[in-house]
């Protein structure tokens, strides 16, 4: 009998805690990431263009407790703008001098850690020019 009023009980405890219905609150933020064209460094051990971001918001908690996605935007500003989530390949050309066409993939990628963003940019076959990338957009989503 006293095991049917603690299993009674019990159950009773479990309904009333499951039928909290306050909403969980969350913070979000959308942080811009500008990587101007003289902004990206070359690393020749990794054979990769890096760009650093300070991103003081990226605190322990976030970092521990949060969720992020990083986005490239294309067409920033106008009616044609469009994201395109972090990691991303494209499929790139080069002309060269003598009208040959050269085709390789461009591997756009980050590394997230507490207070900063490094993008990276890998191009197949480690192709590499003496021009840097271009400048791009990219947009951080913090949720935590």
């Amino acid at each position: 009998m006293k095991s049917k009023f603690f299993l009674a009980g019990l159950m009773a405890l479990v309904l009333v805690s499951c039928q909290d219905n306050t909403p969980c609150k969350y913070h979000s933020m959308t942080i811009d990431l500008i990587a101007k064209q003289a902004d990206w460094e070359f690393d020749k051990d990794e054979q990769l263009f890096y760009c650093s971001f300070n991103v003081p918001e990226i605190t322990n908690h976030v970092y521990n407790y949060g969720n992020w996605t990083i986005c490239r935007e294309y067409n920033a500003g106008s009616k044609n703008a469009y994201q395109v989530a972090l990691p991303s390949s494209e499929f790139m050309t080069d002309t060269l001098n003598n009208g040959t066409v050269e085709y390789y993939t461009r591997y756009t990628d980050y590394r997230l850690g507490v207070g900063g963003v490094d993008i990276q940019v890998v191009n197949s076959d480690y192709k590499y020019s003496p021009q840097k990338p271009e400048e791009m957009l990219f947009r951080l989503q913090l949720i935590y």
